[in-house]
């Protein structure tokens, strides 16, 4: 079976979509499929086999213009038997937006910012981003289609979106295939070494409490309110770790430690007591999921796709936004009990393989033999 994987960036320095993709194609390849990943860029001789890269030019507008025709030209001029657009593209038959629709994107975006006038001036200002317009355009008019393709949701969070976007969109054609990870299988004598290691290296003591907060975009995923909510713990014996890239306010307590990018996560997942992930919108983050794997409790919000696999008192708690404070105080303190602590880890390897990026592509192959036979 022929896949093309239309992704119009590449680089998992970005976020979490990027390694999916990549993970989800290695995966697919692994099952003894034919991928080829088509992304922008310069043609170079050292690309690995299986990468095909369109040149685009201009600005941030005609690039996205410009990849979009020609990602539809060259998948409908190769024949593949599958087109699956990770970013919209007229030819595909599977779209699967990772990122969730381009509508949702920006409503949850804007939902942090407490102003409604502040807010109400943003959302008129997103009507000049003209690139994200054309995309969000171009995704309404692909599942508007008479023939729409069929939806990939990787949450149900994700799948409740399509309609908001495409009102006709036909129900019969939105599967969810929920996100995957990739996270080794190791022992808990592993985790242990990995937890006293990481803590010797930053110098926290054994008994401390650390909230690890991972991300790239600090705002969006909470982080402001974590820092409003840390205060009202029912200990202070704790320190926050803050792994990843962003704004950081002034004046932070001394016990919040910037770490800046990591590429030990899972190391620090096995040091960490809970990671606190009050998120304003995550279609089905993949630091959630790779935490469960690793038996860390979580706190997140029901705008987190990943959040549909959280069990109460196993794997953390879940909150209804981030905004509320008194909320989330009272869940990272439940989530930092030793009860849920030791359920979380008993239960990491069921959750392991509910994650899996293997279970996660073998369902997308049922679906692609789906959409063949129904074509």
């Amino acid at each position: 079976m022929r896949i093309a994987i239309v992704h119009e960036t590449l680089d998992p320095r970005r976020g979490g979509a990027e390694t999916s993709v990549l993970e989800m194609a290695a995966e697919l390849r692994a099952r003894g499929l034919d991928v080829t990943l088509v992304t922008p860029g310069d043609p170079d001789p050292d690309d690995p086999p299986g990468l095909h890269r369109i040149p685009v030019r201009g600005d941030k507008l005609l690039r996205a213009i410009r990849f979009v025709a020609d990602a539809d030209r060259y998948t409908r001029d190769t024949g593949f038997e599958i087109v699956h657009a990770v970013s919209p593209c007229f030819s595909a038959n599977v779209y699967q937006p990772r990122g969730g629709t381009y509508a949702e994107t920006i409503d949850r975006t804007l939902a942090r910012v407490g102003n409604p006038l502040l807010r109400a001036v943003k959302r008129l200002g997103r009507r000049f981003n003209r690139r994200q317009r054309f995309l969000r355009l171009t995704e309404q008019q692909l599942l508007a289609d008479r023939r729409p393709p069929f939806v990939a949701a990787v949450s149900q969070y994700v799948a409740r979106q399509i309609p908001k976007t495409a009102p006709a969109f036909p129900p019969d054609r939105i599967r969810v295939v929920f996100n995957g990870v990739r996270v080794a299988a190791c022992s808990a004598a592993d985790l242990d070494q990995r937890r006293a290691r990481i803590r010797a290296e930053l110098e926290t003591p054994p008994s401390r409490r650390v909230l690890l907060f991972a991300a790239h975009n600090f705002a969006l995923k909470g982080l402001p309110q974590l820092l409003a909510a840390i205060g009202r713990l029912r200990t202070d014996d704790w320190e926050l770790w803050l792994a990843g890239r962003g704004r950081l306010p002034g004046g932070l307590d001394r016990r919040v430690r910037p770490l800046g990018p990591r590429g030990d996560m899972h190391d620090l997942f096995a040091a960490a007591d809970v990671l606190a992930h009050p998120t304003w919108y995550d279609p089905c983050s993949r630091v959630v999921l790779e935490a469960l794997a690793l038996g860390l409790p979580v706190v997140t919000t029901r705008y987190n796709g990943a959040a549909e696999i959280m069990q109460a008192g196993i794997h953390g708690a879940v909150i209804d936004t981030p905004g509320d404070i008194a909320a989330l105080a009272a869940a990272l303190d439940q989530a930092l009990s030793p009860e849920v602590a030791d359920a979380c880890r008993a239960a990491r390897e069921a959750t392991r393989q509910r994650v899996s990026m293997a279970r996660h592509a073998e369902e997308l192959e049922a679906l692609y033999r789906e959409v063949i036979t129904a074509t």
